[in-house]
């Protein structure tokens, strides 16, 4: 099969590598689409972040070369030994987990496998899904129903990274809050957070991805908008939460101001740089910072999924643009600015 791999920085290719084999518990997932992350793109241009070079990785004794890829949706297209069939038989549409915990630890034990010490990341720490077929647990598969087309649900993976990060905001049904950048997180969670019920002002410099906001039901303003409008719809006390989406460590202290005193700044966006903080307004206010990283598959994608299928999430909303295995290198040297999300097309279908 063709896969794009990651080789070192600056060093994709798209290759002939052998088909993947699913082991006990596992699936084969011919893959329909994958988005191309920012993940990707740092992975490419810094590299390696989070990938395993020089030894293998703890968990899946894997190391790069390996295919990139975390936002996959495809087909079940075969089963490992012993794997029940009953549940995902072939043909069905699902969207792998990514996330893979030790199982053991004290955090997996609590079902907190995005932050166990030896987590891994398909698309990082194994084969992904820039790919033609991809390997997945069985049991984190989450099936897609039948009228959600591929181009819809290769949105489930950051729509649960939306889900998430609202989730960690708290209860803010009513309220308003601030998402700092419109690129595909901050639009699904834009959406997200206005069918929740709660005011949302979008600040976007893009013209394009300030009126999809507005189109999602946000407030959507230009960044030397922000703060007149939060204080006016705010009587001046600042957002219930502030989502930074944009991963600009220069905006963080931007977030923590726009925030009201005892709110929650929700740091989706990262960077892997350090940022300044102002610390006397975040102690001095009781304000809290958090961090939202991997998701749950049924906790995260499984809402994504129910959000695509109902048709909570438009999905004009995040228009996607298909492109070739072979366009991969190209895409992720220089990322296509003029659309939010780019999916690959790994087996060359055109029915998606």
């Amino acid at each position: 099969m063709r896969a794009a791999r990651w080789h070192a920085r600056r060093d994709v290719r798209v290759e002939e590598v052998p088909a993947p084999v699913p082991a006990a518990g596992e699936v084969l997932v011919r893959v329909e689409l994958c988005g191309i992350c920012g993940t990707d793109v740092e992975e490419y241009r810094d590299g390696p972040l989070a990938i395993d070079t020089e030894r293998p990785h703890p968990l899946t004794g894997t190391r790069a070369p390996l295919a990139l890829g975390h936002e996959v949706v495809g087909v079940i297209a075969g089963h490992g030994p012993g794997t029940d069939a009953g549940r995902l038989p072939v043909g069905t549409r699902v969207i792998p987990d990514v996330v893979l915990g030790c199982g053991t630890c004290w955090w997996c034990r609590r079902h907190q496998e995005g932050v166990c010490a030896r987590q891994a990341v398909r698309g990082l720490n194994l084969d992904g899904g820039l790919a033609e077929y991809m390997v997945a647990d069985a049991a984190t598969c989450v099936p897609v129903p039948d009228h959600v087309p591929p181009r819809m649900a290769v949105l489930a993976e950051p729509a649960a990274v939306a889900v998430r990060a609202l989730r960690k905001a708290g209860d803010v049904t009513g309220g308003t809050v601030l998402v700092l950048g419109a690129g595909a997180i901050g639009l699904l969670l834009t959406r997200v957070a206005v069918a929740a019920g709660i005011q949302v002002v979008t600040s976007e410099t893009a013209d394009s991805r300030r009126e999809a906001a507005r189109h999602a039901g946000a407030v959507a303003v230009r960044p030397e908008e922000t703060a007149a409008t939060i204080d006016r719809l705010t009587d001046g006390r600042g957002a219930d939460a502030v989502f930074e989406c944009t991963g600009l460590p220069a905006l963080l202290p931007d977030a923590i101001r726009h925030c009201r005193a005892r709110g929650t700044v929700v740091i989706v966006g990262f960077s892997g740089r350090d940022a300044a903080v102002p610390l006397a307004d975040v102690v001095l206010k009781e304000k809290r910072l958090v961090g939202t990283a991997a998701h749950l598959w049924d906790e995260d994608v499984t809402a994504g999924v129910r959000l695509l299928a109902s048709g909570v999430i438009d999905p004009a909303l995040v228009p996607v643009r298909v492109a070739s295995l072979d366009e991969v290198p190209a895409l992720l040297a220089v990322p296509d600015q003029e659309v939010v999300k780019v999916a690959i097309d790994p087996c060359g279908q055109e029915e998606v």
